[in-house]
């Protein structure tokens, strides 16, 4: 079985719409990009492409190839929109030259709408600490992440761009309200 084939099952199909959108979601472990893609699913009927899935599908519990998992989302983003899907990518994306791969092939026609999501290190460390590992659905993986490598993460973390349009969002209470508000701007904005 191929990358993508094996890739195909972990998404989470939504609906089909006239004029689609791209959601990039960025932030730290533990910030709720997992938990804002599942909301733009059940709400929005969004396609969800999450990097800890494919990767999950691709390498298991074996060291991934981060290159190899991301070119796939962004073949599966491609074609997924082709057939007129809104699709979320559900990964860290802090770096901003896997943005910049993410703008340049899959959204040449589409303008993104990139999330930020701010979260304090406690809150995100108690988020992180509560997880249950569970690798029984290929749509819903979930994982730990240590101490060490959220550390990592941070280090790896590079601001958005002011080229980048950006919505920054903090992680609380207030943030599926704060989502429907980013949706409904960019509906006006972008349709």
């Amino acid at each position: 079985m191929d990358n993508l084939s094996k890739s195909l099952e972990t998404i989470k199909f939504g609906q089909i719409f006239s004029s689609p959108q791209v959601v990039i979601l960025m932030g730290l472990p533990g910030s709720g990009k997992s938990y804002v893609a599942d909301y733009l699913h059940q709400k929005y009927g969004f396609t969800v492409l999450s990097g800890e899935n494919i990767s999950h599908a691709l390498f298991g519990d074996n060291q991934a190839d981060f290159s190899l998992v991301y070119k796939t989302l962004r073949q599966l983003a491609l074609q997924l929109l082709s057939k007129g899907h809104s699709i979320v990518i559900d990964g860290t994306n802090l770096k901003f030259s896997f943005r910049q791969q993410i703008y340049d092939e899959v959204c040449k026609n589409i303008k993104p709408i990139l999330i930020y999501l701010l979260v304090d290190d406690q809150t995100a460390r108690v988020r992180l600490d509560s997880r249950l590992v569970d690798a029984s659905s290929k749509q819903n993986i979930k994982s730990t992440c240590s101490t060490e490598t959220f550390a990592d993460f941070k280090q790896q973390l590079e601001e958005p761009l002011a080229k980048e349009f950006c919505y920054r969002l903090l992680s609380n209470e207030n943030l599926l309200k704060e989502i429907d508000n980013v949706i409904k701007l960019s509906n006006s904005v972008y349709n």
